[in-house]
């Protein structure tokens, strides 16, 4: 508790250092320099819901990572299957709230100068929370290398300041951090991790017997370290997010400055990038991106859910719909319709996974429903003279 008081207070101290100028510029050059359109029916409280969207699902993200805190201390007392399932299940509600939070929380906003030095930014923090693809044998055992990884080399301590310090040590996949890392100390090789892993009563195997799991105590204080870093670091972002004006965070600070038109940008902007960058090249591949947990397709179904929400609002008065309806044009009310319905909950990529004949031939559905809202995107920003460049 001390230590997130820490991290707390740290933040709060480089949140004063911010100079006027920075306030002044709310986003990154990238969208600060983009060319503002004219007459546009831009909801002027839009900068104000992107900023409850994504604090919201970074509260529920924060609450389900100390659910799940909560749960692994209970399965290291008592590792039973049942509280097992239920530590898994909590690290799926809280990173599927993360992921949703992407397309409010990610969108280009300028940073201090002091939170690159402290590696404090948004981009260091996401490093640490969502690093992506992890080598396995770095974290503990696999089938027939017993005694590989952290929880296996007993020279390493395991704290917050010694796991840190192993994150991406000599190489980008050498993962010892974040949700991944969590997710194969849950779920195993192959997913197939038994509850006894977490058994501190288990009896240690002996001299030159390679195939009993050794070191559960160690795996259990990986686990709960783990999820102790997790959580200051979801807890720092969803500070900066804050929409209290009472203590406003730096991130909602920085939105409340911004005029509704340049904010529709950053996070069309946001949008296009994750389902270029994030979606196609990186969930949606053959390696997928929770394949301990086999968890890819819900993966695909939060960020998605995510974006819907950032484009489309239920009352019809937010997002895309007021932009494009005001303009009564006939091609316009139908790309409308068209971002409605490609992110729809019977989409492809959400029910139409569920009942695919395969993994693949579901994947390969999504994958094609992700390039049409590209293309839809695409041609909305045309028809509106957004002047949104594509993703790099």
């Amino acid at each position: 508790m001390k230590r997130l008081a820490s991290a707390l207070l740290g933040s709060m101290l480089l949140l004063s250092a911010c100079t006027d100028g920075e306030h002044n510029k709310p986003m990154s050059t990238e969208v600060s320099g983009l060319p503002e359109p004219e007459s546009l029916a831009v909801d002027e409280a839009y900068p104000e819901r992107l900023i409850n969207i994504a604090y919201a699902q970074l509260s529920k993200s924060v609450e389900a990572a100390q659910a799940l805190q909560s749960s692994a201390e209970a399965l290291r007392k008592n590792a039973t299957p049942e509280r097992l399932a239920e530590a898994r299940n909590h690290w799926r509600a809280s990173y599927s709230a993360y992921l949703s939070s992407l397309a409010a929380s990610d969108i280009p906003v300028r940073e201090p100068s002091e939170w690159f030095a402290a590696k404090l930014t948004r981009r260091h923090l996401a490093e640490q929370i969502n690093s992506w693809p992890v080598e396995p044998g770095y974290i503990d055992y696999l089938e027939g290398y017993p005694f590989t990884g952290i929880v296996n080399d007993t020279t390493l301590v395991i704290d917050r300041e010694s796991l840190l310090a192993q994150h991406q040590f000599s190489d980008v996949t050498y993962v010892s951090v974040g949700y991944h890392a969590i997710e194969f100390v849950l779920w195993g090789d192959n997913g197939q991790r038994p509850a006894s892993d977490f058994d501190m009563n288990a009896a240690k195997p002996e001299e030159g017997d390679s195939s009993p799991v050794a070191h559960h105590e160690r795996r259990g204080d990986y686990l709960t370290t783990l999820v102790g870093i997790l959580i200051a670091d979801l807890q720092r972002l969803q500070m900066r997010w804050t929409p209290s004006p009472e203590a406003q965070g730096y991130y909602a600070q920085l939105l409340s400055t911004a005029t509704p038109t340049e904010t529709l940008q950053a996070s069309l902007l946001t949008v296009n990038r994750i389902i270029e960058q994030d979606l196609l090249q990186n969930y949606l591949t053959d390696i997928g991106s929770s394949p301990f947990s086999g968890g890819t397709q819900a993966d695909v179904e939060a960020i998605l859910r995510g974006i819907r929400q950032v484009l489309i609002s239920e009352d019809g008065t937010s997002g895309l719909q007021p932009l494009l309806t005001a303009r009564k044009q006939e091609k316009d009310l139908a790309l409308l319709a068209e971002v409605i319905a490609q992110t729809s909950a019977d989409t492809a990529c959400i029910a139409g996974w569920q009942t695919a004949v395969s993994y693949l031939e579901g994947q390969s559905a999504c994958r094609q429903q992700m390039l049409e809202l590209l293309i839809t995107l695409k041609q909305i920003n045309d028809q509106l003279g957004l002047k949104i460049p594509a993703s790099g």
